[in-house]
C-alpha cells in the first residue's frame, strides 16, 4: 500500500473525532478569551492591533502546546485503543508509511488551527471594532497571518516529540506527562538565554527579537524534520 492510501485512511479516522473536536475548540477558546476580555475592557483606547497580536500570545505560550499534546496522544490512541498495530504493522509497506502518515495529518492539523485561529481573531477584533466606541485601528491581518504561519513551522520539532512519544507508548499517560512536564518547564524558562533552544518556547520566540525569530524557524523546522526521521527509523523496528 502506497503513502497516499495511508494518508486517506488517517484523514478517514478524523470523521467525528475527538482529534477534530479539538482542532475547532483550542483556537477557538482563545480567539473567544481575547474577545471578552476586549468586551470587558474600561480602558480609553483598545488597539485592534494588540487585540490580534494578544490571540498569537496566548497560542504560542500555553494553547498551542497543550493542543499539540492532546492531539499526539489521541492520534496515537487511534491504534493504541483497539491494538490495530497488531495487524497494521504486517501489511505489506506499513513500515514506515503508517508513520509518516500519521506525522503528516498531524502537521496538516497544526496548519489548520492556525488558519482557524487567524480567521476567529479576524472576526473578534472585527466584533470588537462594532461593540466598542474606544477600538481603533484593525487587527492587520497580513502581520498576524504571518506570525501564526511561522509559529506553525516552528512547532514542528515539539509535535514531532510528542506524537513519537505517543506512539512509543500504548499508554496516553507517558505523552501527557511529557507535554505537561514541558510546558511547565516552558513557562519558568522563557526569560531564560537557554529557553531559545527549548522546543515548547520556539513557537513563543516568534514574537521575540528577529535572531531568535531566525533560531525558531531553522530549529523548528529542521529539527523536526530531523525527529521525524529518527522516529520513523526507531517505530519501524517495533514488533507488530
Amino acid at each position: 500500500m502506497m503513502l497516499h492510501r495511508y494518508l486517506i485512511v488517517e484523514i478517514l479516522k478524523l470523521r467525528r473525532s475527538l482529534a477534530l473536536l479539538l482542532c475547532l475548540a483550542a483556537p477557538s477558546c482563545v480567539a473567544i478569551l481575547n474577545l471578552l476580555i476586549g468586551l470587558d475592557s474600561e480602558a480609553p483606547e483598545i488597539e485592534l492591533a494588540r487585540v490580534g497580536a494578544s490571540c498569537a500570545a496566548i497560542w504560542s505560550f500555553a494553547m498551542l502546546p497543550l493542543a499539540v499534546t492532546a492531539l499526539s496522544v489521541l492520534m496515537a490512541q487511534m491504534e493504541h485503543g483497539p491494538r490495530s498495530w497488531n495487524h497494521l504493522l504486517t501489511l505489506p509497506g506499513a513500515r514506515p508509511n503508517a508513520f509518516l502518515a500519521k506525522a503528516l495529518v498531524m502537521l496538516v492539523l497544526i496548519a489548520a488551527m492556525s488558519a482557524l485561529l487567524w480567521l476567529e481573531a479576524l472576526g473578534a477584533t472585527w466584533l470588537l471594532g462594532q461593540l466598542k466606541p474606544q477600538a481603533t485601528g484593525n487587527a492587520e491581518p497580513a502581520a498576524l497571518a504571518l506570525t501564526l504561519a511561522k509559529m506553525a513551522v516552528a512547532s514542528m520539532l515539539v509535535a514531532m516529540l510528542q506524537l513519537w512519544v505517543a506512539l512509543r507508548f500504548r499508554s496516553f499517560v507517558p505523552p501527557l506527562v511529557f507535554g505537561i512536564a514541558g510546558t511547565f518547564v516552558a513557562i519558568g524558562a522563557t526569560t531564560a538565554r537557554q529557553g531559545v533552544y527549548f522546543p515548547w518556547l520556539l513557537a513563543v520566540n516568534i514574537l521575540s527579537l528577529p535572531e531568535r525569530q531566525s533560531i525558531a524557524l531553522w530549529l523548528g523546522s529542521l529539527g523536526g524534520a530531523a525527529a521525524l526521521l529518527a522516529m520513523l527509523v526507531h517505530l519501524s523496528r517495533r514488533e507488530a
